[in-house]
């Protein structure tokens, strides 16, 4: 007896107290899980960023290039005009058409529209009388030695570019090198910058030029005297009118600056900008080629923009991923200070079941108390197992409760990948609870004492088909005596439950087929149970009655891993033989074979011990 004692307690001390090695892989699994759904939805916050700054900087240049492109068809529009009038277009003539482009509504930024006549040194008496017809004091301003005349005839609106009238476009070299450009190729070109005599701030500006030609209309006054072209169509622009028309500073989330080659025309990256940001996150440049120019943007990100990107998501998933971390390292703390309280529970017990059995060989007379204190300490068992049970699932609904919250929380928020690992997170703690209740059932097996009843067993397995058949995805076919027998029922309906449910669960089609041929003899009931689902290769057979065991990923099956333990485990209490036939491709059949006409297992096991 001391030897046992000391035996006892060398077991109880040596019982493990901490966590196991796959607790541990399994937070940390838990961990690169939460840290990678943080990195991924991190980079695509970015990238949304990144492409919302890359579409408001392509959007500002579009906008620049597309209001040129109106303003271009205002010129062509007044080239139209001239080849329609009936003679040489007088000032008035001008000033009418002027007025129904109505340029200060729809062309917002434009500084006027004017002509230029082209004059040879030849027509430049006759030029000269026929403008002071309307301005007795017209003239050519300022002098130049280049062997022609491009003055600016007519502007409108007139009183505000008054002191434009009579500029000649041969004095400065990018007025000059454009509007010959413009001759030469017949297109529409700008000029390089240049500053409008007419503003008086002195800040950058350009021209717009469309040529002008008309075939079969000469004329002793202007125009070349050896082809049809008469001169240019043109606008006015200052810059910072130009911009405050096409694209006002207001509440824009980027800022951005405009030079022509090294000379700058536009910024709005200086300390006076609205919503400048003087570290701004994403900036860049882009090159506009504008009709013989090329403009360079220089584009940054505003303080609004910055405001408005910011995105608390990857925190929250981070954060919710690391408290979903330390709940599971609760549960596996608990588990594993229950599993050393169950062992150690466990030893006393067995411990006190051999004191008692050698009490029970020793003195008779104390056999119906020892078989009392027996029957006492199942019970506690019972409800030990019971209690660690509820225990273990109240952290368990807790840990769901939380996943629940973080999904109404976010609720809009979050990526599709982000929902489906909160998703697949409540499936897990959903089969973490169906495999706590197996668990349970398993570790019943045997410990009711089972009386024999009259059952019908082809009713039996109707009514267990019809149980768990709720989608009516399969058909059964039962061949068995339609008669009554006397056989434990509760054990065998077990059995057949789980039998039909595993089909059921690892079927891979739409629908299958449930065979089951029942015979009899004297003394037991002889099952085979088929279906047309997947096969067990051979390797296996033995393998998928062990504890947990399943043939797909845990994330395929919808069970436990317990059905067939459980269904090994009575069989086994009941000394009945089982054998399972699969060629491994197709179709599954078990078989086995259960008393009939005997008394419970539990009174014979007692007989036996009291024998």
């Amino acid at each position: 007896m001391p030897s046992q004692s000391k035996d006892i307690e060398y077991e109880v001390k040596g019982t493990t107290t901490g966590l196991h090695w796959y607790h541990w892989a399994v937070i940390s699994l838990s961990l690169i899980l939460t840290f990678g759904a943080y990195y991924i939805t991190e980079r695509q916050t970015n990238l949304k960023i990144t492409n919302q700054f890359e579409f408001q900087s392509q959007q500002i240049v579009e906008l620049v290039q597309e209001r040129m492109i109106r303003y271009e068809e205002a010129l062509w529009a007044g080239v139209s005009a001239l080849k329609m009038f009936p003679r040489d277009a007088s000032r008035e003539d001008w000033r009418t058409f002027a007025a129904s482009l109505q340029i200060d509504q729809r062309f917002p930024g434009i500084n006027g529209i004017g002509v230029i006549h082209y004059v040879p040194p030849q027509k430049l008496a006759n030029y000269l009388a026929w403008q002071r017809e309307s301005i007795p004091d017209y003239g050519l301003h300022p002098a130049h030695a280049e062997p022609e005349y491009w003055p600016i005839t007519y502007i409108e609106p007139q009183s505000e570019n008054r002191r434009a009238v009579g500029l000649d476009m041969a004095h400065e070299i990018n007025r000059y090198t454009a509007a010959k450009k413009a001759r030469d190729s017949q297109h529409a070109n700008i000029t390089g910058p240049i500053t409008l005599v007419q503003d008086d701030q002195k800040t950058p500006g350009f021209l717009f030029y469309a040529p002008w030609s008309s075939p079969g209309r000469p004329s002793d006054r202007y125009g070349e005297t050896d082809s049809d072209f008469k001169g240019l169509v043109y606008a006015p622009f200052i810059m910072y009118k130009l911009m405050d028309g096409t694209l006002k500073n207001v509440n824009r989330l980027v800022n951005f600056s405009i030079h022509d080659g090294d000379t700058l025309l536009y910024t709005e990256l200086d300390s006076n900008a609205e919503n400048l940001d003087a570290d701004p996150l994403f900036q860049r440049e882009i090159t506009l080629k504008l009709y013989g120019r090329e403009w360079r943007f220089h584009l940054q990100s505003t303080q609004l923009f910055r405001t408005q990107q910011s995105s608390a998501q990857p925190f929250v998933i981070l954060f919710g991923g690391l408290t979903i971390d330390v709940l599971l390292f609760a549960i596996f703390f608990i588990l594993a200070r229950s599993n050393r309280n169950a062992i150690e529970y466990a030893q006393k017990v067995t411990a006190s079941l051999k004191l008692r059995k050698e009490e029970l060989e020793q003195a008779s007379d104390d056999l119906r108390q020892k078989n009392w204190d027996l029957e006492e300490a199942n019970s506690e068992l019972d409800q030990f197992a019971f209690v660690a049970s509820h225990d273990l699932k109240a952290p368990l609904r807790g840990i769901n409760q939380l996943a629940l919250w973080i999904e109404e929380d976010s609720e809009g928020k979050l990526t599709e990948t982000t929902y489906a690992h909160l998703e697949l997170m409540k499936n897990r703690i959903s089969r973490l609870e169906r495999l706590l209740d197996d668990l349970l059932a398993y570790s019943r097996v045997g410990r009711n004492k089972e009386l024999p009843v009259s059952v019908n067993v082809a009713s039996m397995i109707e009514d267990v088909f019809q149980l768990l058949n709720h989608d009516h995805r399969f058909s059964l076919t039962v061949d068995a005596p339609d008669e009554v027998v006397t056989t434990v029922a509760t054990p065998l309906e077990q059995i057949l439950r789980n039998l039909i449910g595993n089909t059921m669960k690892h079927h891979d089609q739409e629908a299958g087929n449930i065979a089951i041929h029942v015979t009899q003899s004297p003394q037991s009931l002889h099952f085979e149970v088929k279906d047309d689902g997947p096969g067990i290769p051979v390797e296996h057979q033995e393998k998928v009655f062990e504890l947990f065991h399943t043939l797909k990923p845990r994330d395929q099956v919808e069970g436990s891993g317990l059905g067939l333990s459980i269904i090994k485990k009575i069989l086994e209490r009941y000394h009945c033989p089982y054998q399972i036939q699969s060629d491994g491709k197709r179709g599954l059949t078990f078989s086995f074979s259960w008393p009939i006409g005997m008394k419970s297992q539990n009174t014979a096991d007692d007989e036996r011990d009291e024998s």
